[in-house]
């Protein structure tokens, strides 16, 4: 038995002493029924009923419309479309009756229902509604609760940075009135972002933060949600044994509580735990968890336990197993119009027809499924069917594209392990193997200086020893072999050190030269891109302008301003990329050519790098948006200001310097 709170007792001693069947009677019910719902449903719905009776035979349309509301919340985990009808019911009352706060809280939970069952734009719709009353009453409780939900759906719909705004505006309201139950849901659904982020520490700190409220509350199902939220967190770092831990933790307790949703996704979770280490108790746990799903009728939860189904069956090389499981999942991700759980299907479908060598097949998922990922910047799936695609188009001898998708994998794979992190950490072992290596340096040096120490105060004893003793023959021999073999080790130790020395400056040499010339394939492959990107570029911007004579003023205007933003997006984007590697592999050139030739202008610097690689002027001409005969003129100018004659070669002058 969970311990009432001082406010729930409270309550039901009021009611006690209150008798009369009136409208303070039908307050005090549902007051009660919301205070317990969390904790026990069915008082709660008990509670709703008998408020629900008074409030009819009353006539009183506010009270009625609230227990309608409170009956709607006990069953909507168990039964949305049930909920559903109760809260439009409840609706209609407080539109008839012009009962603002009742608008915004009914319309509120029909949203819940809508994001709950896979229609997250009806769902925006409804929150928005219900956000705008609650500001105009300034009703600050039910606001941070309607940013909350909003915010949850922009995260369902990949929408994040919006998500994130949301949800710490709705912090704020609610730490404002100290609302603790929300203020934990609004953690809880922080951490959850930031997981999705690789920003672990954060969505640890901010599951912590909301278990702590919920276990102050002794809100059980709450707590259930913030143990799979932890949960996670340790799986996301393969740390199984305490993500099984957690999740154990979670079907226990949802089980005692009845609390479906939160006992579905435990099991869902602990057969991800068995997927990943190869147990095949993974099938029954997902098994468990879709039949509880189809009870629940929680389309979210249904696709994602579906995929996993597939992937089981994927593993195993089950394929049309695998692909029954995968297409229920994609029917219906589209009939919910979830745009991710769709990029995902697609990706998973893509990956069974794969394994068969089924590549047509393979194409005409992964690539729908690429553009969608790309549209809703899903950087994990991006990446996998980037890789795909790359496999794909290589064993059926499409090289350009494999090399394209296989460029774009390298790229995504570079972001999502974070190369600045990769980059600094490589830095550190570096500088640590380094300051090993002058520190084993000056061990040897300091042993070489002893050695020399040692050798100059022998010496020095022997010629006392000799002036002293000179008769004693034998011995000084004896001292002089002592000498000879000391001295020996002594030189042997001086060549190893320099041997060393020699060795680890030709590492470093190699290091140089290997990072010199990965800079040069990049940098030609960087050349290949922005000639590729600038053809495209001036392509596009050719045929904006093959319209112009044809369109009217105000086209016109917006067509040039589409032309000028091309144009300054392809100068830019492209030509950074590019100017950076040019640096690392001409270090000197750019300072050459600004201390012999000072006034020259940034363009000119440009075209200079462009014809130290010996570009073409078509090429050139691509990359900058000039004419071919702009760009002799601007070659003519500048050999005006280097200073040389039309018999000398432009290119072989700046590639000299």
């Amino acid at each position: 038995m969970i311990a009432q709170t001082p406010g729930i007792d409270s309550l039901k001693s009021i009611l006690e002493n209150h008798t009369a069947k009136d409208t303070a009677r039908v307050n005090l019910l549902n007051k009660i029924g919301y205070a317990v719902y969390s904790r026990d449903a069915e008082a709660s719905r008990n509670y709703a009923a008998e408020s629900f009776l008074l409030a009819t035979e009353l006539g009183y349309a506010k009270g009625k419309a609230e227990s309608l509301w409170l009956q709607g919340i006990t069953c909507i985990q168990q039964d949305p479309g049930n909920a559903m009808g109760l809260f439009e019911k409840a609706l209609e009352i407080a539109t008839q009756t012009g009962n603002h706060d009742g608008i915004a809280k009914y319309t509120n939970a029909v949203g819940t229902v809508y994001g709950m069952t896979g229609r997250d734009s009806l769902a925006v719709e409804c929150y928005m509604k219900a956000i705008s009353i609650a500001r105009q009453v300034k009703a600050s409780g039910e606001l941070g609760k309607y940013l909350s939900n909003l915010s949850q759906a922009y995260n369902r719909m990949g929408r994040t940075e919006q998500a994130l705004e949301g949800y710490n505006e709705a912090l704020k309201v609610l730490t404002a009135i100290n609302d603790s139950s929300n203020i934990a849901t609004c953690y809880n659904s922080l951490g959850n972002i930031y997981t999705s982020q690789g920003n672990y520490p954060f969505a640890l700190e901010c599951f912590h933060n909301g278990l702590k409220i919920r276990e102050e509350m002794q809100d059980l199902n709450a707590i259930s949600k913030s143990l799979v939220s932890i949960g996670s967190i340790y799986f996301a770092q393969k740390d199984f044994s305490r993500a099984m831990e957690y999740n154990q933790k979670v079907v226990e307790i949802a089980s005692k509580s009845g609390h479906k949703h939160a006992l579905a996704g435990g099991l869902l979770n602990i057969g991800l735990i068995y997927l990943q280490t190869k147990d095949h108790k993974a099938l029954e746990y997902f098994n468990k968890a879709l039949g509880i799903s189809e009870d629940l009728k929680i389309i979210p939860l249904k696709i994602s336990i579906l995929q996993n189904i597939g992937q089981y069956y994927l593993n195993e090389l089950k394929y049309e197993k695998a692909l029954e499981h995968l297409y229920q999942a994609l029917d219906l991700s589209e009939t919910a119009d979830k745009k991710s759980t769709i990029s995902s299907s697609k990706l998973r479908i893509a990956q069974v027809y794969h394994s068969k060598n089924d590549y047509s097949r393979t194409l005409e998922y992964a690539i729908p499924g690429l553009e969608l990922a790309q549209e809703l910047k899903m950087i994990e799936t991006e990446k996998d069917l980037h890789q795909l695609l790359s496999d794909v188009y290589a064993k059926t001898n499409q090289y350009k594209s494999a090399y394209i998708h296989s460029n774009q994998f390298k790229m995504l794979s570079d972001s999502i392990f974070n190369e600045q992190n990769i980059r600094q950490i490589a830095e550190l072992e570096f500088t640590y193997k380094f300051d090993q290596e002058k520190q084993a340096i000056a061990l040897e040096q300091n042993k070489k200086d002893a050695i020399e120490a040692s050798k100059r105060k022998l010496q020095y004893v022997i010629i006392i020893f000799l002036a002293v003793c000179f008769g004693i023959s034998s011995l000084l021999a004896v001292y002089i072999h002592r000498l000879y073999r000391f001295r020996n080790r002594a030189n042997q130790a001086i060549r190893d050190l320099e041997l060393e020395k020699k060795r680890l400056l030709e590492k470093e040499i190699e290091r140089i030269n290997l990072e010199l010339e990965q800079n040069r394939k990049s940098l030609t492959a960087t050349s290949l891109k922005l000639i590729q990107n600038s053809e495209r570029d001036a392509g596009n911007v050719r045929r904006l302008e093959s319209v112009l004579d044809g369109t009217s003023p105000e086209g016109r205007k917006i067509l040039l301003s589409i032309i000028s933003d091309i144009k300054r997006m392809s100068r830019s984007s492209n030509w950074n990329e590019f100017e950076l590697l040019f640096q690392k592999v001409h270090k000197s050139f750019y300072d050459g050519l600004n201390d012999k030739f000072p006034d020259l202008t940034a363009n000119e610097r440009k075209l200079c790098a462009f014809l130290k690689l010996n570009m073409s002027s078509k090429d050139i001409a691509n990359i900058t948006f000039q004419s071919e005969e702009a760009l002799k003129k601007a070659r003519q100018r500048l050999r005006q200001k280097l200073g040389i004659d039309r018999d000398t070669n432009l290119v072989v002058f700046l590639q000299n310097i």
